[in-house]
């Protein structure tokens, strides 16, 4: 037998005995009462609050841009100036690709999903729901885009890239989850911390089904052969089983505060850039052929008097320009003076609101070709709109009934048009809409430096550097590149 070896023993002993003292040692800045996890309720404050800002921030700039809800002025330079004549590169979207969606709002929600999907699933159904959104955003303003492989955090800092139409699948799969979750029973739930429906379950399975029928009237009638049939499915279930919007109180819209610091991004942006972003002539003069009467609540009056929109691209050339209507109350919130910044910014971002939910509702009906019901939707998401935009009644019954009644001919003209104007600072839809439908007719921005109207947005300069392999090109904005735009 070999003997024992008392020197190698202690030799052993004394290396244990170092390495636990550095162990030790190194584990003194670690403190034992420290929180190594956000507790659920500040996870969804913060997901919610950057999704507001992206919503009201770089994504609505961009989109209401090209979409003509809004013009750029300033002179050459100017950044919305620049933008709104197609100057867009792949260095302006690092900020909203990777500290707005992915790397923000996005990864919050993941992390609030893998928390609480086991003990308190409410939290993680409202999580799902908003990924939701946030992907269908993304996929319908840029295209293919990471999903099955994304949000991996360490695991893969290269996602692939999923086509545009397998996310839109994967978004459907992925609201059901949310819905389903949110049945199921939870130790915890959200109530003061969601600022978007204070707890409401109900509401986030109404917001969940109407985004579906959002994302359904997109796919049909050229492209999808189910998602008629889904959408359908939808309204024929009723809705105990499978419940939609029911008023503005059902609005998907985040609120803000009347202080500073506090308020919308739309307003921020107004007062630390103003005088460069100024309701488009496309808009308001849709609005002044109709004597919309919202008119008074969504633009102020041109110092020459009327409303006047400025014409998309003219703001880059020459010198810049103050002679338009400025966004007015609705977008800002309430009026505090008479200055061109005095608002107190309380308004709320709006993303998905129940006059939308009316006006695809209305989309769906004239495409089935039941116009009839086309019609009343029609009325009511004008109904819905003006309510929110302060209306009263009266004046809501006199625009309705000037309007000419929906026929096979005019019918998705007239509710595309109603739409785009009802979302007024609502981000992507309004540009989503016209390149499905071609509506609002668009003219080419003055000195526009494409030869058409963009129809997608370009990768950031950030995702090819850290993501080359699978970042896909993007020569031209100006192709048709997600699967229901053909």
């Amino acid at each position: 037998m070999k003997a024992f070896n008392r020197k190698s023993s202690f030799v052993l002993a004394a290396s244990l005995v170092v390495l636990s003292s550095c162990n030790e040692f190194l584990d003194v800045n670690l403190n034992p009462n420290a929180v190594l996890q956000a507790p659920p309720a500040n996870v969804l404050v913060a997901a919610q609050a950057h999704t507001g800002f992206l919503m009201g921030s770089d994504l609505h700039r961009y989109t209401s841009l090209i979409a003509q809800q809004f013009s750029g002025q300033g002179g050459s330079g100017t950044q919305t100036a620049e933008y709104d004549r197609y100057n867009i590169t792949a260095t302006d979207l690092n900020n909203a690709w990777r500290t707005g969606i992915y790397g923000g709002a996005l990864a919050d929600l993941q992390k609030l999903a893998d928390q609480t999907e086991g003990t308190s699933p409410a939290y993680a159904g409202v999580a799902k729901i908003m990924k939701g959104f946030l992907f269908s955003v993304t996929v319908d303003s840029f295209g293919d885009i990471p999903f099955t492989e994304a949000l991996k955090f360490g695991e893969n800092f290269q996602p692939k890239y999923d086509p545009s139409s397998d996310v839109y699948t994967g978004i459907i799969a992925l609201l059901n989850s949310g819905i389903a979750d949110l049945k199921k029973p939870s130790a915890f739930r959200p109530s003061a911390d969601d600022l978007i429906y204070a707890g409401d379950l109900v509401k986030w399975e109404r917001f969940a089904n109407t985004l579906k029928l959002r994302l359904y009237l997109h796919s049909f009638p050229r492209i999808s052969t189910t998602a008629n049939a889904d959408f359908a499915a939808i309204l024929s279930a009723g809705p105990m089983s499978m419940p939609v919007m029911t008023s503005n109180a059902d609005n998907f819209q985040i609120a803000f505060e009347g202080a500073a610091n506090k308020n919308n991004p739309i307003d921020q942006f107004e007062k630390s850039r103003p005088s460069t972003f100024f309701p488009s002539a496309t808009l308001v003069n849709l609005m002044n052929t109709k004597s919309d009467p919202r008119r008074t609540t969504f633009l102020t009056t041109a110092p020459a008097g009327g409303y006047i929109g400025a014409v998309n691209g003219s703001g880059a050339a020459g010198a810049p320009n103050t002679s338009f209507s400025r966004m007015g109350t609705y977008l800002r919130g309430v009026r505090t003076g008479m200055g061109i910044n005095d608002y107190d910014g309380s308004a709320p971002v709006r993303m998905l609101t129940f006059a939308e939910y009316n006006f695809i509702l209305a989309e769906y009906y004239a495409r089935t070709g039941n116009l009839a019901s086309a019609q009343n939707s029609f009325n009511a998401g004008i109904t819905a709109s003006m309510t929110m935009a302060s209306v009263p009644a009266a004046d809501i019954m006199t625009y309705i009934a000037s309007r000419p009644a929906l026929t096979a001919g005019n019918a998705i003209q007239q509710i595309i048009e109603e739409k785009f104007v009802a979302n007024f600072g609502v981000a992507v839809e309004p540009w989503t809409d016209y390149r499905r439908t071609g509506f609002p007719a668009l003219s080419l921005p003055v000195g526009a430096l494409q030869p058409n109207i963009l129809r997608v947005l370009p990768y950031p300069d950030l995702e090819r550097v850290a993501n080359p392999a699978n970042t896909p090109a993007r020569p031209n904005l100006t192709d048709r590149t997600v699967f229901w735009d053909r």
